[in-house]
């Protein structure tokens, strides 16, 4: 049996050890329940943990969740930022701590945790008052706290939900200068550059060929979230940019990568096939088996289909990366866990436990979400929807073990697929359960009452009432007096 996990701290032995003390009083009947992350496992374990039977603290660098399906929206102004977030703090009976966990001690059952937050005794040479950039907009804030500024938080169940991050398979130059879509501080990058270039695309004294770079929106990526974009984008430019901006009129090209032959692979094909006639009659040029093996600062390459020659050099103003996800450090730099061989995923028993490398539960350890996978070799899709189910599963588990049963004795997880849905723009949408098994008569969906279901669904879905009610007044707003464009 595993008994240690830890990861060197750097200045550890030179920092005396803290001790993280929850806001809430511990009862003495509680377990402390500890929750690595606040996305669509972590945040949905910890709304929905017995609070009765566990004292709950979530750890994450982010004070909020991410409601990642409105992250496209928010990047044009169909919907503002704050509807597409909810704060931890506002979960009753929840502690919160704003940290990266840095390393885990089975055998003292205690995390350590590197606040995302200036150091409160910085070094000498004040490196609290030193900052950093926080994405392309401008703002800036302080340099986060060291390793050696951890301090240790004890638990006795301890659920890893930090999910992951955006991949980029190691083409040179995508981190430095390609946007992600995961998270709001994203997507207000996003925003922040999608608009500068139209005001400087609107400069005067600028050359026409420096005029279609700006105004060339390079998607790459053909799942659903860069579909999505593609599609907000494509309305926003067609209802808003050409009103707002009628010298741009007809300057705009949005194109859409994948490795893939199409789009949307995990879709139907009649469906697949839909929304390509769509974008076509939209506008939206849509590049398959196209490979891109480096991006600069201003343009990106496409290897040869065939193989020979040279790449192609495709300008761009706005380059947007969503081409899937890969572990994070965090999850990649655990030692003595059983992992999978191609999603370095944490591998999990039925009852979501983590494995060591012999294949046996540690005792009190979980994973969800998108850093669990099944140890019987099927791999779930890293959705929104696996990680959900599993928080839910993983809180009906802890409160029958909260109340005296075996672990062994409980369901087993079963992810149970209620199918897909993609936004297509210009007020047309797709819903694909054709792969459920009670897809019923209606298993493929499209069009203007697919995009009202979409919409329904995931106004419905919004965890809280201040979202449920914000989010059709947005939506209403931008309806009639169109999306803001205010650059800030």
């Amino acid at each position: 049996m595993l008994s240690r996990i830890s990861l060197p701290l750097a200045r550890a032995a030179r920092t005396p050890a803290r001790t993280f003390a929850s806001s809430a009083s511990i009862a003495k009947d509680k377990q402390r329940l500890v929750i690595l992350g606040s996305g669509w496992g972590g945040y949905n374990l910890a709304r929905k943990a017995d609070k009765s039977l566990y004292d709950v603290t979530v750890i994450s660098p982010n004070s909020y969740f991410s409601f990642t399906p409105f992250l496209a929206s928010t990047c044009v102004g169909t919907l503002e930022f704050r509807c597409a977030t909810e704060p931890v703090r506002r979960l009753k009976h929840v502690s919160y701590a704003q940290g990266w966990a840095h390393s885990v001690d089975i055998a003292e059952r205690c995390v350590r945790v590197v606040p995302a937050l200036p150091p409160l005794h910085p070094d000498e040479g004040g490196s609290s008052a030193s900052t950093v950039a926080s994405g392309s907009s401008g703002a800036e804030r302080h340099a986060p706290a060291s390793p050696g500024d951890a301090y240790t938080l004890p638990f006795d169940k301890l659920v890893i939900a930090t999910g992951c991050r955006s991949a980029s398979f190691g083409t040179p130059g995508v981190k430095e200068h390609a946007h992600f879509l995961k998270d709001v501080r994203e997507a207000r990058a996003i925003r922040f550059a999608l608009l500068e270039n139209l005001e400087m695309a609107s400069e005067p004294g600028i050359s026409d060929a420096e005029r279609r770079r700006l105004l060339s929106m390079r998607v790459v990526g053909g799942g659903p979230t860069g579909v999505e974009f593609a599609a907000e984008l494509h309305d926003f430019v067609t209802q808003d940019v050409y009103r707002l901006y009628p010298h741009l009129r007809g300057l705009v090209r949005i194109t859409l990568y994948d490795l893939a032959p199409g789009i949307l692979q995990s879709f139907d094909h009649s469906l697949r096939a839909y929304a390509e006639r769509k974008f076509a009659r939209q506008g939206v040029e849509v590049r398959g088996n196209s490979r891109i093996v480096s991006v600069s600062k201003e343009y990106l390459e496409i290897a040869p289909k065939d193989g020979d020659g040279e790449p192609e050099r495709v300008p761009y103003g706005l380059l947007v990366w969503n081409t899937g996800l890969q572990a994070n450090p965090f999850i990649e730099a655990l030692p003595g866990l059983d992992k999978d061989p191609k999603t370095k995923s944490l591998k999990v028993d039925p009852h979501l436990r983590v494995c060591d490398t012999s294949g046996t539960p540690l005792d009190g350890i979980f994973a969800i979400g998108d850093n669990a996978t099944p140890n019987d070799g099927h791999r779930l899709p890293a959705t929104a929807q696996v990680a959900s189910q599993m928080a839910g599963h993983m809180a009906k588990t802890l409160k029958l073990v909260g109340r005296g049963a075996r672990i062994e004795n409980t369901p087993a997880f079963r992810w149970k697929d209620h199918g897909s849905m993609v936004f297509i723009g210009d007020y047309r949408a797709m819903v694909d359960r054709s792969k459920s098994r009670d897809d019923g008569p209606r298993a493929r969906l499209s069009g203007f009452v697919a995009w009202i279901v979409w919409r329904s669904y995931y106004a419905t879905l919004a965890m809280g009432w201040r979202n449920k009610i914000l989010i059709p007044v947005y939506w209403t707003l931008a309806l009639f007096f169109g999306r803001d464009v205010t650059n800030f």
